[in-house]
């Protein structure tokens, strides 16, 4: 009888242990399946950015619809000619009072980053072009680059529904950003969001970004 009792003792014992292994094999992989999905979580999270990949539209996310519009010089511009630099894109008139606002702000933007992977285009939408502009920004002290668009086409292709509006769009084209209204480009929050956009990465070739060391 005891040797009975000692032998259960073994059995169940062992019993015992094989439960416990098993149920701690059971938690280990449900903490390997919840990592693996807060993991999988994390990653979209990361690419949420490029979701709309090949899709064109003038809204954060999308890629930025391409133009050719003329400069003050008549030379044909656009917008693709400038992938792999941060493209600040301003839509505005010289009768816009808080267009004439922000302009100091961004000739003081454009005068910091303008060696950098950076370019500026002010898009005028002055259905007198250039007669207007031209006086309008040497009066400004603004030497920063202007299009002229005086059939307002940028407005439909942008969906512009106030002045100024702004866009900035990143290295691979996306819209990164997109405002309306006057701002004061030159604030320190602002300097330190296009220095991080553009010290993020250089485009190599398509879909691919070759991070700065």
């Amino acid at each position: 009888m005891k040797i009975f009792s000692k032998y259960a003792f073994v059995v169940v014992s062992i019993i015992s242990v094989s439960l416990f292994i098993s149920e701690s094999n059971l938690f280990a992989d449900s903490s390997k399946e919840e990592r693996s999905f807060k993991l999988a979580e994390k990653d979209k999270k990361k690419d949420d950015k490029y979701q709309f990949l090949f899709e064109t539209g003038p809204f954060e996310g999308y890629v930025a619809p391409d133009f050719t519009l003329s400069d003050l010089n008549g030379n044909p511009t656009s917008l693709s000619q400038f992938k792999g630099k941060i493209v600040f894109l301003n839509v505005w008139a010289t009768w816009c009072g808080p267009c004439k606002t922000e302009m100091p702000s961004m000739e003081k933007l454009y005068q910091k980053f303008k060696k950098e992977d950076f370019v500026m285009l002010a898009i005028s939408i002055d259905r007198q072009g250039k007669s207007v502009v031209m006086p309008f920004m040497k009066e400004m002290g603004l030497t920063f680059p202007v299009l002229l668009d005086p059939n307002g086409s940028i407005q439909k292709l942008y969906k512009v529904r106030a002045l100024p509006s702004s866009l900035i769009i990143d290295k691979m084209g996306f819209v990164d950003t997109r405002e309306a209204g006057a701002r004061d480009w030159s604030s320190s929050s602002m300097i330190k969001l296009f220095e991080e956009l553009i010290n993020e990465g250089t485009l190599d070739q398509p879909g691919t970004v070759k991070i700065k060391n």
